[in-house]
């Protein structure tokens, strides 16, 4: 059996008496260089039963020491989200109201925090920069732009009862799934925004194939070194960098 060992935070920050974490989303737009785009905000899912320390006769109530919604969903103390305006009820909140709580109740420094919650999800994607590089061009090696491909990560955050902020797990396949207006909004924005970031367009895809289609021709006329004068050879290379920039 193969088994996943975390340290657990003694002492994490409580909302309404309940264990939450963050679920954050990070765009990786490109390997190599790293192109990292954090979305601005995100989803606090809380547990649905006010926390007490571990103890032997609690340990076993996954509903106050899991935050996973999977679980919680079907706790009767679930609380769903009616309307994506009250972010700040419900067994969901808005990562928004997450800072606008923390510095009302605990005049946090909710900018340096959000400035390590960066630091964190950076350091993490270098971590696997060098294996993520090596798969990318082994698939994608004439890709010039570094943005054949792209993923959305989602980078699940603790808080400790100091806001330091701790990496739970990162999903390389979050889920879309919207089951309420605050998830709807949320994760909408992402996927809207990611496409913004990708540049989508026809004439990108049209101009996409046709350097493509030029790539190939320029190495079957590269190859015939003997019929094909130089300086035809130098224009068509020319040719083919000013299409690809």
């Amino acid at each position: 059996m193969h088994y996943v060992v975390q340290e657990y935070i003694e002492r994490p920050l409580l909302i309404d008496k309940m264990k939450f974490d963050l679920r954050l989303y990070v765009l990786l737009l490109g390997v190599d260089p790293l192109r990292i785009f954090l979305f601005k905000d995100g989803l606090a899912r809380l547990a649905t039963t006010p926390y007490s320390k571990p103890t032997e006769n609690n340990m076993n109530n996954m509903c106050m020491h899991l935050t996973n919604y999977a679980i919680n969903k079907n706790s009767l103390g679930f609380m769903k989200n009616y309307t994506s305006v009250a972010d700040f009820v419900g067994s969901k909140r808005s990562l928004k109201f997450v800072m606008r709580y923390l510095k009302k109740t605990r005049n946090a420094d909710t900018a340096l925090l959000m400035k390590e919650i960066k630091d964190l999800t950076v350091k993490a994607i270098l971590s696997a920069q060098p294996h993520l590089s090596h798969q990318y061009r082994s698939y994608q090696a004439d890709d010039y732009e570094n943005s054949a491909c792209f993923e959305i990560l989602g980078f699940d955050i603790m808080l400790d009862d100091k806001c330091k902020p701790y990496l739970l797990e990162i999903n390389h396949a979050p889920s879309f799934g919207t089951d309420s207006p605050l998830d709807e909004k949320i994760k909408g924005q992402v996927i809207f925004d990611t496409l913004n970031l990708l540049g989508l367009s026809q004439k990108r895809k049209k101009n996409y194939r046709n350097v493509n289609r030029m790539r190939v021709d320029l190495r079957r006329i590269m190859a015939k070194k003997t019929t094909i004068p130089q300086q035809m050879r130098d224009e068509l290379r020319k040719e083919f960098d000013d299409l690809r920039n």
